[in-house]
């Protein structure tokens, strides 16, 4: 049987403590349900700097715990090499989308919005 190859995945919104978390909360659960953790990378960032070493938001992590969703996370900005790394990056919005590309990270046919 063929080994299977890694996959990876980034989501991104604005501060990293609502969208971006709960994205990567929920995906890592499914993944995780499915048996397929030690195939997936999966991570969230920001595009700011306004909540940076923050955890979630209290009512995210509330709306996680009320669904059995674990949730342990650090608000960090995302990184040009983080967009390079990553098969797919997924934008919470269409507007981090052009703030990708007008900072200069953005990586290519990779990054979608959600």
């Amino acid at each position: 049987m063929a080994e299977q190859l890694s996959k990876s995945v980034l989501f991104v919104c604005l501060g990293n403590i609502c969208r971006s978390p709960i994205a990567e909360a929920v995906f890592r659960k499914l993944v995780t349900d499915q048996k397929l953790s030690d195939h997936w990378r999966i991570d969230s960032a920001a595009t700011s700097t306004y909540e940076i070493g923050n955890p979630p938001d209290y009512r995210g992590q509330s709306c996680m715990k009320k669904h059995g969703i674990p949730m342990n996370h650090t608000a960090r900005q995302v990184l040009y090499w983080n967009l390079k790394v990553h098969m797919c990056v997924l934008c919470c919005s269409g507007s981090l989308t052009a703030a990708l590309f007008l900072t200069g990270t953005w990586a290519g046919h990779q990054i979608q919005e959600l």
